[in-house]
């Protein structure tokens, strides 16, 4: 019995120690939390936006998928505000942790999953209050892309910053001033060493925009842009040239005599089998399109063409069994020319302005 109530106080006094360390905890985090709540709301919030300062570098251009509609870059942005409440006599810099400090909660709305932060998700603040966050993002980002003209198309892609939870009314972006003073225009730009292959860039350029996260959901927000037209020599030398000579290559039948329906049946089928497999291996370099690019105007005319030569073929054939040779013989050499204009023809129609 005795032994039952000793245990019985010493269970007592271990509810007392584990209630009093739970007060305590409680009581700490209360005074932190009334400590920091000034540094989490927007400093100077009852003056109008606060303003902060941006500027972009994009370091490097590595890919771009028209497949999957993304580009792959290596961006470095620097943002810069002034927080009054985090001025110190101490001099030199001070590090924060982003979580301990008010900071516009800037985003790239279009990255995707595979972007990654090479540095820490800290600011520092010089003596004055001024806070300068720098972060470098390494990933694709997500951009649609308009191929009508494709390959002789022409896109812009964007960066697309955002301040989550802030309104155009609450934050401001505006480009950084030092940058603009050391020689860099709008306070962004790009490196000339980019590793685009196949694109050329012809301009860029950064400005001010709403990001709508829903109708009554609108942020303040901030885009780099680019512009690049594609490389055209690629797909004139490896898809283009290729494709007429297949073209070219099934008007020989017009010019083999028609008592030999053999050949002309086994070369009008063999660039029938050679266009379409052709096809196929450019239609991995394009996503599942609902319209016609330009190149799918020259696949669809070049491949009416190849058709209806094996159909000539089988005229002819037909005629020269019937004993009609002379009509087969004058149907080749009408197609001689026919097939070449009709060919010229839509291509210019379908390439002419491919700059548009």
């Amino acid at each position: 019995m005795t032994k039952f109530m000793n245990r019985r106080v010493q269970f007592g006094r271990l509810r007392r120690l584990l209630l009093l360390a739970g007060l305590l905890s409680a009581s700490i985090q209360l005074a932190a939390g009334a400590a920091t709540p000034t540094l989490i709301e927007r400093p100077n919030a009852d003056s109008g936006p606060t303003q902060v300062s941006v500027a972009i570098w994009v370091v490097d251009i590595n890919n771009i998928d028209s497949a999957q509609q993304n580009f792959s870059a290596d961006v470095v942005i620097v943002l810069r505000w002034s927080d009054p409440r985090l001025a110190h006599a101490a001099g030199g810099v001070a590090h924060y942790s982003l979580d301990q400090i008010w900071h516009p909660r800037v985003a790239i709305v279009n990255e995707t999953n595979a972007v990654s932060r090479k540095f820490p998700e800290s600011a520092e603040v010089d003596a004055d209050g001024t806070v300068v966050y720098r972060q470098r993002f390494v990933g694709s980002f997500t951009q649609p892309l308009h191929l009508n003209s494709f390959p002789f198309d022409k896109q812009t892609f964007r960066v697309r910053l955002s301040a989550v939870r802030y309104t155009p009314d609450e934050v401001k972006f505006v480009p950084e001033q030092s940058w603009i003073d050391a020689g860099i225009p709008q306070a962004a730009g790009m490196s000339e060493s980019v590793t685009l292959p196949d694109w050329t860039v012809r301009k860029w350029g950064v400005k001010t925009f709403v990001y709508a996260l829903a109708p009554d959901l609108k942020n303040a927000g901030y885009v780099f842009e680019f512009t690049a037209s594609r490389n055209v020599e690629h797909y004139i030398l490896k898809v283009i040239l290729p494709l007429i000579l297949i073209v070219m290559m099934s008007w020989a039948v017009f010019w083999i005599d028609p008592a030999t329906s053999n050949s002309q049946i086994s070369i009008a089928v063999t660039s029938m089998l050679t266009l379409i497999a052709y096809r196929f291996a450019v239609d991995s370099q394009l996503p599942r399109l609902p319209y016609m690019t330009r190149l799918d105007g020259l696949f669809l005319t070049s491949t009416l063409l190849v058709f209806f030569s094996l159909i000539e073929v089988l005229v002819t054939t037909i005629l020269d069994n019937k004993q009609q040779t002379e009509r087969a013989k004058k149907m080749d050499r009408y197609c001689r020319v026919i097939f070449p204009a009709i060919f010229a023809i839509a291509s210019i129609a379908i390439f002419v302005h491919p700059g548009s």
